[in-house]
């Protein structure tokens, strides 16, 4: 029955993705569902409810909601024309920002107690910066209205420092000043599967040394795997891989050969392939079509 409420999100190779904000009007009455990957939901305008962690909290202009992966949680919108519900939502792979993140002290500090926290994290209260909040989101709007979307890793870094720095006024922010500890909750298996992999996607992965890893049989991990995030192993690890690659072609002058094999392919010409068939074009014309955005 709980798997009819997962909800996968396409992340499409992608670190974060970034959903601009939406205006609705008409019913909203939501349903239970956790994502695979973390969320953030910025209330712009609107009222009703937010259930997460078994409690409820009321809706209203600048909230932000943090979810887990994996966290189960419902959003109920009161909504008519005159009252809509507006808010941005994005989801974000919340171990590649954990790495990306680290040069920021204060600000990692406050990100993995919002990912790692096994206490409820409560909701976080930005009305005193709605103003600036509603600059931030609308910047990155215009991005994606004109079709460049947040691609860049430099983009999508900053906006989730924007965030975190708001974060860091709040509560939240001072809890960490203080040095409050967190109490670490335990990564589901899904979510240590994923953490390996981003330790070893570059080496060649057998399901064995996973399995191991875990103290579990290779089918009950592939198995969990589909149960916990609605997609199949092998995929991931692509995704994973094809990801990293995307960001060398474009930020680096490496040959594709050297590419390949620092993705965890040593075979080119297989991934070459493989690239094509995910992105959709050949390693060389995905870095010669980046590089004429810039």
């Amino acid at each position: 029955m709980m798997n009819y409420l997962f909800e996968p999100v396409q992340m499409h190779n992608k670190p974060l993705v970034y959903g601009p904000t939406t205006r609705s009007t008409a019913s909203y009455p939501g349903f239970y569902h956790w994502h695979q990957c973390c969320e953030i939901l910025f209330i712009h305008q609107g009222s009703g409810f937010v259930i997460v962690n078994q409690k409820t909290y009321e809706m209203r202009p600048g909230m932000m909601f943090f979810f887990q992966p994996f966290q189960l949680h419902k959003i109920y919108a009161s909504v008519s024309e005159n009252t809509p519900y507006v808010r941005t939502m994005m989801f974000f792979d919340p171990h590649y920002f954990n790495q990306a993140l680290h040069p920021f002290r204060a600000r990692h500090a406050i990100f993995e107690r919002l990912w790692r926290s096994a206490q409820p994290i409560e909701p976080i209260d930005l009305q005193f910066r709605l103003a600036w909040m509603e600059q931030v989101f609308t910047m990155y709007d215009d991005r994606c209205a004109v079709g460049k979307g947040i691609n860049a890793e430099e983009d999508m870094i900053m906006l989730l420092l924007h965030i975190l720095e708001a974060a860091s006024d709040t509560e939240l922010g001072r809890q960490q000043n203080k040095g409050a500890g967190i109490e670490v909750r335990p990564f589901s298996y899904a979510e240590q599967i994923m953490s390996w992999v981003e330790e070893h996607y570059a080496e060649d992965i057998h399901l064995e040394d996973i399995a191991q890893r875990l103290h579990l049989s290779k089918s009950y991990v592939s198995r969990l795997f589909q149960q916990e995030t609605g997609g199949n192993l092998s995929e991931y690890i692509t995704a994973r891989r094809i990801k990293q690659a995307c960001r060398l072609l474009q930020n680096s002058s490496h040959a594709v050969e050297r590419i390949s094999e620092e993705v965890g392919y040593p075979n080119v010409s297989y991934f070459i392939r493989l690239f094509k068939k995910v992105v959709g074009t050949t390693p060389l014309k995905y870095r010669s079509a980046a590089r004429q955005q810039e």
